[in-house]
């Protein structure tokens, strides 16, 4: 069974603490998002943005339960 993003997050929050799992999630997101600008590829491109955008789905959910942001 997968984890839902709600899952991650809560488990993120209980692992790092509020501030660094909203932290943590935002700088993955962004190393995703860089990494995907050096693709050589579209089908790699797309996978590292869409890995981004999980990334950021799930540090939006954690600073929505914890009000950081």
């Amino acid at each position: 069974m997968t984890d839902t993003a709600e899952q991650i997050a809560e488990r993120a929050i209980a692992t790092h603490g509020p501030a660094n799992a909203a932290r943590i999630y935002r700088e993955t997101e962004a190393a995703y998002y860089s990494e995907a600008q050096w693709c050589d590829s579209a089908s790699d491109e797309r996978r590292k943005e869409q890995l981004a955008e999980g990334y950021g789905r799930i540090a939006a959910i954690i600073e929505q339960l914890t009000g950081e942001a």
